[in-house]
């Protein structure tokens, strides 16, 4: 049994707003402003939730109520799927030594799950920057495979001390600013967010038309140079979803800033549309790289965009690479889009690309 997935509601909340409306709005309006963190004597700029809170499990949970507001009814004994980075490792952090772990920190669910007043099973993806789009193909395939017929996927990723400290250290941030797809493109700006969609097999606006994962061995911290692997992600996804590169109206890009990543998404792009590239959209610049919860996040903004039909500019393009020569979207647009493709590249080899489609 194969049944079509659609996507019934979603919640975002992140640097630019406390919904998928107040975001879209946020980002029509050119609001791209990022807060900064400190890491020892380095401050860096950081796209941090709008609100403070003395405790990180607070915090948390204020965040994850306001995004369950945002989903409307949802029953008691609806699935959770769960994905993070780092999950409560900020909780951790404001605990005083010695303290006892949980056996796993995906027991986190348990309080989501909690928070969200969910009854059901709690299921927790966390591999890295696509496990958004991980948790969202687990979930649709139970619905698709009729052994649910709901389910909701929660992304969450949370300010801590251990994630800032570990991309500083790999000099994989950037001091000033992101920068997608341009030459003076220099690192990652990273930022939270929690957002969460409601997947149904009741029929809805937006359909989840394909999604693909896969892996890129290349080596343990970038991709591809020449864009193979991500390549052929995009086709197996198009494959799926029964779709030509012609028929992609917009592409949300995994384009984050980072010097080699942006020119291997860049190349398998072209290795795909060839003549037929489509507009190009990046979201990191606006949001920050919201880790195990960019997809998620991303996905929300850009439904809330579309259904607006209006497609921002791409913060932090100003300067076209030759080596890249592709060009993000600089200006506004009200054009309606109906099929849009999702892509996301993964710190340690994780692609997974997501088309959408309007009913």
């Amino acid at each position: 049994m194969t049944r079509p997935v659609y996507i019934a509601a979603s919640g975002l909340f992140c640097a630019r707003g406390d919904s998928p409306r107040v975001v879209a709005d946020a980002l029509w309006a050119g609001n791209y402003a990022a807060d900064t963190r400190q890491f020892g004597k380095r401050e860096f700029p950081y796209f941090g939730l709008p609100f403070n809170a003395a405790s990180w499990m607070t915090r948390a949970q204020k965040a994850v109520s306001c995004v369950t507001g945002q989903l409307g009814s949802i029953s008691p004994e609806t699935p959770l799927f769960v994905a993070s980075s780092s999950f409560q490792i900020g909780h951790f952090e404001q605990l005083d030594p010695p303290f006892e772990l949980p056996l796993a920190n995906a027991e986190f669910s348990r309080d989501l799950a909690d928070w969200m007043q969910l009854s059901g099973p709690r299921v927790s993806v966390s591999n890295a920057c696509i496990s958004g789009f991980s948790a969202i193909d687990m979930a649709r395939s139970l619905i698709a495979a009729g052994q649910i017929d709901d389910a909701i996927v929660i992304g969450i990723e949370l300010a801590n001390d251990i994630t800032l400290a570990g991309f500083a250290a790999m000099e994989l941030l950037s001091p000033t600013a992101c920068r997608p797809f341009d030459a003076r493109r220099d690192g990652l700006v990273l930022g939270e967010a929690v957002a969460a969609i409601h997947l149904s097999a009741t029929p809805g606006c937006w359909r989840i038309a394909g999604l693909h994962t896969g892996i890129d061995a290349y080596s343990m911290t970038g991709p591809d140079p020449e864009g193979g692997p991500i390549a052929s992600v995009m086709a197996a996804c198009l494959q799926e979803a029964a779709m030509t590169p012609a028929d992609i109206e917009l592409i949300k890009l995994q384009a984050a800033g980072s010097p080699g990543t942006d020119i291997a998404e860049a190349n398998a792009l072209r290795r795909v549309f060839t003549q037929t590239m489509p507009p190009l959209l990046s979201l990191k610049s606006a949001l920050g790289h919201t880790l195990g919860a960019s997809g998620v996040a991303e996905l929300a903004a850009l439904l809330a965009c579309l259904e607006a039909n209006q497609i921002p500019a791409t913060a932090g393009f100003a300067n076209p690479d030759p080596e890249i020569a592709l060009f993000p979207t600089v200006d506004r647009s009200t054009a309606r889009i109906s099929r849009a493709m999702l892509n996301l590249v993964g710190f340690g080899g994780g692609l997974a690309t997501m088309i959408v489609e309007r009913q």
